[in-house]
This record gives structure tokens, sequence and C-alpha cells, in this order.
């Protein structure tokens, strides 16, 4: 715990959101008290705080994200929160948006080994846990991989997988694990056809369905439910995610970019853009470009 502390204290030198080479990853900082305002969020969320807290309230329940606990959230389950930071001692914690893919691929992979794991009795698909050994370490390797090209090309991915799984083996996901059924392959199939046919302007969930031989209605209720958005923000997510990796690649503009994702709309883009990974599109790619001190 110690050591990934340290860093994630050497990753964010400034207030804000520091993004990492990969979306779904990234580190906040903020030095004093404010209200926090949960963006739009897919797949499953972690956090992990290691130092400052935030108040997270459910209703009448509320949960705290400090250090030694991880707080995940499958969906874009709605609530309030506050942060507890300082100068002294900022709210730093590494975030995670970990993709529908990714829960889908571990999810089959756990119903085959028939782990017996007990499911909460509320159903909720929200968590917060003692952060272990096995977990703090995977993370730890994540933000060290950051440091090399190869390594963040080759091993980064190989250690969100490992987290990935170590969160959807707890206890607290056991209700997650219990949607894994019958249909399972056939939203997995129509997980991969709208990643196929992400750019068709009229791509419909009526179209989707049809090709995994589901009803309209039954097939987004379990999508939702398995990957923690509808099939239409998971294709929304497909298009932004091309625009993201082709800025960072290449030098086209912002405009051509979100042309080739299908956007009408340069500033309808930028929106998407902002609200998916923290930062406009421009600011993203200048500040991953940028020489920073931590070598991500």
């Amino acid at each position: 715990m110690c050591a990934l502390a340290d860093a994630v204290w050497k990753f964010a030198q400034t207030d804000g959101v520091t993004p990492s080479p990969l979306a779904s990853v990234w580190v906040l900082r903020l030095s004093e008290c404010l209200p926090y305002h949960r963006g739009r969020n897919r797949g499953l969320s972690v956090a992990v705080a290691v130092s400052g807290l935030k108040r997270v309230s459910l209703g009448d329940k509320q949960i705290i994200n400090d250090t030694g606990h991880v707080i995940a959230f499958h969906g874009d389950t709605a609530y309030n929160a506050y942060v507890e930071g300082s100068p002294a001692e900022p709210y730093r914690a590494i975030k995670l948006q970990l993709p529908p893919e990714l829960i889908a691929q571990t999810l089959v992979r756990l119903s085959e080994t028939h782990a017996d794991v007990s499911s909460p009795a509320n159903g909720a698909l929200i968590a917060c846990e003692p952060l272990d050994d096995g977990l703090a370490a995977s993370l730890l390797r994540l933000l060290t991989a950051f440091q090399d090209p190869a390594d963040c090309h080759v091993l980064a991915p190989l250690c969100l997988q490992e987290i990935c799984y170590r969160i959807l083996r707890s206890n607290a996901f056991g209700v997650l694990r219990s949607m894994v059924g019958a249909t399972d392959e056939r939203l997995v199939k129509a997980l991969r056809y709208i990643e196929a046919h992400a750019a068709k302007p009229d791509l419909t969930v009526a179209e989707i369905a049809s090709e995994v031989a589901l009803s309209p209605s039954h097939f987004a209720h379990g999508f939702t439910a398995l990957f923690g958005q509808s099939p239409l923000q998971y294709r929304k997510q497909v298009r932004l995610d091309r625009a993201r990796q082709q800025l960072l690649t290449s030098n086209t503009s912002v405009a051509r970019a979100a042309e080739a994702a299908g956007y009408a709309s340069t500033s309808h883009f930028t929106r998407d853009f902002k609200s998916a990974f923290g930062l406009a599109p421009r600011q993203y790619t200048e500040t991953l470009h940028s020489p920073r001190q931590n070598g991500a």
C-alpha cells in the first residue's frame, strides 16, 4: 500500500485530473473540500484513495473512500459525494473504468470455474471493501507499466485484466456474477457486432437484437445489466475511444476526428469526449504528449 501511495503521489503533480496513456485509467488530486460530481460512467468504475477521503452518500447510507479501501460501482449509479482534502493532505485517488468487454470476458471465465462465492443480500452493484495486497500490487504494476512504452502496450492491459478479476471475485460482486446465464454468449456476440458497426449512422437496438435472436427489450435489459451501460451508450464509447486513439497517434484535427467518429457537430463531440475522458480533445492530447516527470 505504501508503494502504491508513493506511485500515485508521483503521478499526480497538480490538482485535477491527470490522464494516463490508457483512457480508462487516471489519477485525481484535489487540495480542498468540495462537492464531487460524478460524470457519466460505463462498465465497472473503481476508485482507490491513497490520501484524503471522499464521502459517498446513497440515500441514508454513507460510504467512505479513504486510504486502505477500494470502492466500486457498476454502471451509472447515481450518488452524492463530498471530497475532504487540503494542501497538506490532498485527496489523491487512482480511478479506473473497466470496460464492458473486459467485464464480460472475466465474468464468463469466472462462471466456468464454478467459484462458490455468496451474493450480498441487498443485490447492490456498489461495493466498498478493504484494499488487499493482491489488488494493491496489481494497481502498482499498472502504474509502473506506464513508465515504459513497451510495458504500457503489452503489460498494462494484462494488469487491467487482473484488477477486473480481483474485484469481480470479491463477495460484494457476487450479484454481478449471478447475471451470467444462458444468454451470455449472445450478449457478448452483440457487443462484438456493435464494435464492428459502430460507425453505421442508423444502427438501432432492434437491429443488434435481431443479430443475436433476442427481443429488443430483453436484449437491452440484459446488455445493460451485464455491461453497465446501454447498447447505444457502448456504441458511443467505441466511437470516442477510436477518436481518442486517432488523436493520439496522428496529427488529425479535432474536427476530422469528430467526423470519423460519426459526429455531425464538433462541439457535440467535444462535450462527449470531455464527459468520457475528463478533458477536452486537444487538451487531452497535449497533456499526454507533453513530457512528464512520472515518465508516462
